[in-house]
């Protein structure tokens, strides 16, 4: 039992039915609300033709996918919070965010300057098609960077953050020089997305990321027992005949390829990654597998609840889901670190 009086067999028989529950609140609410009955209707294709599309082409895709882009930024923030053996860790204070921000922006201004179209709706499939393959080089770039300027295996926890602060400015305000010189066109566009958004999010959207969400979690499966030799020091780590080098890119880089994938098609959602890894430890403390199934639920939790409440707080306008995440991820850290000792 932990400090909280919650064991995990509870976590996993509460969460995936709390996550259920936000999916069909999800189908139910938004501009036109649909009861439950017409929503199970729509769902086994015995709903009048407006129910169905609204849930099929609209709501049932983007709810979908804001589950699963919350379990891969509470997977990534949850890894490089254990790499890092530093509660502050996660894909936006490394630079990663950053870095795949930066790839997937230069990717949409520089089609807009290509012959073949001007127009980033002209050219959204395409696009959409080559954004993640962009923002997964841009996060792994980033990585890579961090990693290296921090020292290799010869990185200490400090280093690596200090290093991923210093590099996400760079970063960050070299992609806001890209907008400012080359983005007009597409201001509108890319600040809703650089906010994090699932606006128009569609199947398609979702098909993008599925791939990269198999390839992570076998990742995160492969890392896991050497991740959980990663949280002791170094010296206890060599002793236990672990290649330190090795095994921190590796995690490094599944992190990564979780948490750009998840940028490409949704932004850089912030707080996730910080916050829910923190929540599953209190759930969870010292088992490294409940914490990361539990951090996955939970964000998969938290990016749907803040998709529905950015869609039904102040209909008709919407609320990009980062800035939700933000409101609820900030008090919710606050409050945890006003409770460490």
């Amino acid at each position: 039992m932990n400090k909280v009086g919650v064991t995990p067999a509870v976590c996993w028989m509460l969460l995936p039915l709390a996550i259920v529950l936000g999916l069909l609140l999800s189908l139910s609410f938004g501009a036109s609300s649909l009861s439950i009955e017409q929503v199970f209707g729509a769902l086994i294709g015995n709903g009048n033709e407006h129910g169905e599309r609204v849930v099929w082409e609209l709501r049932l895709p983007r709810a979908v996918l804001a589950t699963v882009v919350g379990l891969h930024f509470a997977l990534s923030g949850c890894m490089l919070q254990a790499l890092s053996r530093n509660p502050l860790a996660d894909p936006g204070v490394l630079g990663i965010s950053a870095g795949a921000s930066l790839l997937a922006v230069m990717l949409v201004v520089g089609a807009s300057m290509l012959p073949i179209g001007t127009s980033f709706n002209l050219q959204g499939d395409q696009l959409l098609a080559w954004l993640p393959w962009g923002a997964l080089a841009g996060g792994i770039l980033a990585a890579l960077g961090v990693y290296l300027l921090s020292g290799s295996a010869r990185l200490t926890p400090l280093k690596l953050i200090v290093t991923g602060v210093v590099c996400a400015a760079v970063l960050n305000a070299i992609m806001t020089g890209v907008l400012a010189l080359w983005g007009q066109a597409h201001t509108e566009t890319l600040v809703a997305w650089l906010a994090g958004s699932l606006h128009g999010r569609d199947w398609h959207h979702l098909w993008v990321i599925l791939p990269w969400t198999l390839v992570g979690l076998i990742g995160v499966v492969i890392t896991l027992r050497p991740l959980g030799l990663l949280r002791l020091n170094d010296e206890q780590v060599l002793s236990l005949g672990l290649d330190l080098g090795r095994w921190r890119l590796l995690v490094l880089l599944v992190a990564t390829l979780l948490a750009a994938s998840a940028v490409a098609v949704a932004g850089p959602i912030g707080f996730v990654g910080l916050v829910v890894p923190h929540i599953a430890r209190g759930l969870v403390p010292g088992n490294l597998p409940h914490q990361l199934g539990i951090s996955a639920l939970l964000g998969a939790l938290l990016v749907l609840v803040a998709d529905l409440a950015g869609r039904t707080l102040v209909v008709p306008f919407e609320l990009p889901v980062g800035v939700l995440c933000a409101l609820i991820g900030v008090p919710a850290f606050l409050y945890l670190l006003k409770q460490q000792p």
